[in-house]
């Protein structure tokens, strides 16, 4: 029994350490400077108005409900009526390449290799005023490899490392 749960934590620590930690993920941001951040306490999502918002359907509703579940976890209110202090827009732009992987058949012992198609994300995020729709703070998190299986937990991840520089400390 104890034999099965050492091999098991072995294989998640294995699992874990190969996979790109949220911390590592490159972040870029934007703000205007004269907008007093600490007085922005309600959101609305508003539409993804980028040409690649209407790739991946399913993903991209998935961004923004990751994105919105974030800035409630944050302390913001998400308003269904009213005027709130800021919009949310949300979209995810892809990156596809092959790559070749390359091994040994068995039976034949001759090198074999396949396609492996990865799809490589950026999350981009923009706050919007709710006055004139200008943006008040944008930022982007890329380098992060959306998994099929796993496509939720790389995007929250990926969201979790954006909201760290949201709101500006300046």
């Amino acid at each position: 029994m104890y034999q099965r749960v050492w091999i098991f934590a072995v294989f998640a620590a294995i699992v874990a350490g190969c996979a790109t930690k949220p911390a590592e993920l490159p972040v870029r941001t934007q703000y205007t400077k004269d907008i007093d951040f600490s007085v922005l306490k309600t959101f609305r999502p508003a539409v993804a108005v980028a040409p690649e918002a209407s790739l991946y359907p399913k993903y991209q509703a998935m961004a923004r409900e990751v994105v919105q579940e974030e800035l409630v976890a944050r302390s913001y209110t998400r308003l269904e009526d009213g005027t709130p202090d800021f919009r949310v827009r949300t979209h995810l732009r892809f990156r596809n390449y092959e790559s070749r992987k390359l091994w040994t058949d068995k039976t034949t012992g001759s090198p074999t290799a396949a396609k492996d198609d990865i799809r490589e994300a950026t999350l981009v995020v923009e706050m919007l005023s709710s006055v004139d729709e200008s943006v008040i703070w944008s930022g982007t998190v890329s380098g992060f490899n959306l998994d099929p299986v796993k496509s939720r937990s790389s995007i929250k991840a990926a969201a979790w490392r954006l909201f760290v520089e949201f709101p500006p400390l300046w």
